[in-house]
């Protein structure tokens, strides 16, 4: 994995450089008013070279939702965590990534307006040889979705009613993208890790 071509290599680190920026710029813009001609001005790459690897500024997001799909996916694979545990760290994972609230504020107003499911573009090898730390064991395992990584610790939870497990997944979803619940965080302004916290707790304790 360490002798992957220099094209490939390039095409990772622009597509990180890409996401990093629009993160960035999250934290004093709106998504709708971020232009693409400002993300290239800011990593010094022409329209070209970003209509080469996204063909809107919405399949960054796409992006992003996939790389933290991944990570999500290694930790099941390396089995560090467990059930209830799981869930409080998939959701504070989220809580900590730097301007969470606009990051998933944006994916909501994203996502409410697609007629279809987005099609996601699988990571390459050397994407997830990068993302996993150079971990070669890493790279060809099954990347979940959030329903899947959700509903994987769900199923490890010892006494849970197993015919109400469709009912904790849909409260679960609601939880990470639930437009009202966001609109909460924006008006009271409490911390996106606390808030996760407290309705967890709501729904395990």
């Amino acid at each position: 994995m360490k002798n992957m071509p220099l094209r490939e290599r390039k095409k990772y680190q622009t597509m990180a450089n890409i996401l990093d920026a629009f993160i960035l710029s999250l934290k004093k813009n709106n998504f709708n008013d971020i232009l693409i001609e400002d993300i290239c001005n800011q990593i010094s790459i022409s329209k070209v070279t970003f209509f080469r690897y996204f063909s809107t500024k919405e399949e960054v997001l796409d992006y992003f939702v996939l790389r933290w799909c991944y990570q999500r996916s290694l930790e099941i694979f390396n089995k560090k965590y467990i059930g209830v545990a799981g869930l409080y760290h998939v959701f504070q994972s989220t809580a900590e990534i730097p301007n969470s609230e606009r990051i998933f504020v944006a994916l909501i107003n994203y996502y409410s307006k697609l007629k279809d499911k987005p099609t996601f573009k699988e990571l390459s090898k050397y994407e997830r040889y990068i993302i996993s730390n150079s971990t070669d064991d890493a790279v060809d395992i099954k990347l979940y979705s959030l329903k899947e990584i959700l509903n994987y610790y769900l199923q490890e939870i010892e006494n849970i009613d197993k015919s109400k497990l469709n009912v904790y997944l849909d409260h679960l979803v609601t939880l990470f993208y639930g437009v009202p619940f966001h609109v909460h965080i924006d008006m009271s302004g409490e911390s996106l890790v606390n808030a996760y916290k407290r309705h967890l707790d709501i729904i395990f304790k």
